[in-house]
């Protein structure tokens, strides 16, 4: 039995650097979706936040109902540029094709906007599948060292923050600049220039990082991935902790647009209270591989989830009426979300060697797909909630907001993130897989291999 990667020595900091180009690539144009696509659509393209809520939730649980195939596919690929690095190649055009074509709905009515939006929307989530399914499994590819693979993902989550809450900070500035008038051509003309970033980005990546060899794996249809996801507890906890972490985040991804710009009268100082959370987003992911050598990973993840949850709680009882407060529970809980995030990220590649040592199968394209399904989910519900409460507490576009809807927002940004927040820590207190039986894991397999 082959194990890949499983004897693979450590990563050079100069593979690490270009491995991470590509994630910040890949988070410059989903950072400008996940955040702006909702409010494009309710603000920009006349389309009503219930009906968005609605698109959201249903256009990505079905994109991710393809992900395990995609997963499927990569296990199977094998070339002479390797088993990932072609998807790097030759998916990101398609993607940034995909992503302008989001924000270029044709005039047309109700109806028809409506089902432009899903189809286009549908379309972006198939091109960002096809490219950042291959582009994490490959993390897995690189090494198999439980502290290096911390180390390994630090660098491309660090940048995706980077690239995430940059976008959150320039493209409302950018589009200003860019429309000459025409909010709808800044749009645009703001997805273009992202796109072809991302382009370059992604192509330094396959430039400049060469996999491990490794066999592709045996064809698997839909039984068999889920015999193989059944074997993998550490894999299902996971998931499970992930998907609560990154619907929460969702929510407060769309969420601040609206609540500083109605709350606060200041429209003005989103790119300001993103840019905070960013700067402490980044700050605690690059502490987590020097905390989690001294406390262990799961420890770092829950003590990371905690302090972003009880900041967004503590944030409530200080209320709107100053955004002082507001700035500073934010900047406290980017540090544990940077914290989690990494860590997190650095435990789901280790359950690849755990689901070979169960299974005899090597899975790193199951795995990863199983955490874009888990992502586009998490993303589904945090949008689809976010949008639904905004119609329900009495959102108008452009319209001065009652209190009920004042209210709704803050409750938004703070204490219903914070409360559902806390369940990640369910799921983290039944994780099973140390470093220390990572590491006699990897041993046996390397026995098994010899």
């Amino acid at each position: 039995m082959s194990i890949g990667t499983v004897a693979a020595p450590r990563t050079s900091w100069r593979t690490k650097v270009a491995y991470g180009w590509g994630s910040l690539g890949n988070n410059i144009v989903y950072g400008f979706i996940a955040t702006y696509l909702a409010v494009f659509y309710t603000d920009h393209y006349g389309l009503a936040p219930g009906a968005v809520a609605v698109l959201f939730f249903v256009v990505r649980t079905a994109d991710a109902v393809l992900d395990p195939v995609m997963g499927a596919l990569v296990d199977r690929t094998s070339t002479r540029w390797g088993r990932f690095r072609p998807y790097l190649i030759f998916v990101p055009p398609v993607l940034a094709t995909a992503t302008v074509v989001c924000v270029s709905g044709p005039e047309l009515g109700t109806g028809g906007r409506l089902a432009f939006a899903y189809l286009s929307y549908l379309l972006w989530g198939m091109a960002f599948s096809a490219m950042d399914v291959p582009y994490w499994s490959m993390s897995a590819a690189l090494s198999s060292d439980a502290q290096d693979r911390t180390a390994i993902v630090m660098v491309p989550r660090t940048l995706a923050s980077v690239g995430y809450i940059g976008v959150n900070i320039v493209t409302l500035p950018l589009v200003g600049l860019l429309a000459g008038g025409d909010d709808r051509r800044g749009w645009q003309l703001v997805a273009v220039l992202y796109g072809a970033v991302a382009i370059g980005l992604t192509w330094l990546t396959a430039a400049f990082v060469r996999e491990r060899p490794a066999p592709p794996a045996e064809p698997y249809g839909p039984r068999t991935m889920a015999r193989l996801l059944a074997a993998n507890r550490p894999l299902q906890l996971l998931l499970a902790a992930m998907l609560v972490t990154e619907a929460v985040f969702a929510l407060r991804s769309i969420v601040p647009v609206y609540y500083l710009t109605y709350n606060f009268d200041a429209p003005g100082l989103v790119p300001a209270f993103i840019g905070v959370f960013a700067v402490a987003t980044i700050a605690g992911s690059l502490l987590s591989p020097v905390l989690a050598r001294r406390v262990g990973k799961r420890r770092l993840a829950v003590a990371g989830i905690v302090a972003t949850s009880l900041t967004s709680v503590a944030a409530w009882f200080t209320g709107y009426a100053s955004l002082t407060p507001v700035m500073a529970w934010t900047a406290l809980g980017g540090v544990g979300f940077g914290l989690a995030n990494i860590t997190l990220l650095s435990m789901l590649t280790d359950t690849v060697e755990y689901g070979q040592w169960r299974t005899g199968r090597r899975t790193e394209g199951l795995v990863f797909s199983l955490n874009i399904v888990k992502t586009k989910i998490a993303s589904a519900l945090g949008a689809a909630v976010a949008l639904a409460v905004l119609g329900a507490v009495g959102y108008v576009a452009n319209q001065e907001q009652t209190r009920a809807t004042l209210d709704g927002l803050h409750l938004l940004m703070t204490l219903a993130p914070g409360l559902a927040g806390l369940l990640a820590v369910v799921f983290l207190a039944r994780y099973p897989l140390s470093e220390q039986r990572h590491a006699e894991i990897v041993a046996e397999l390397r026995e098994a291999a010899a």
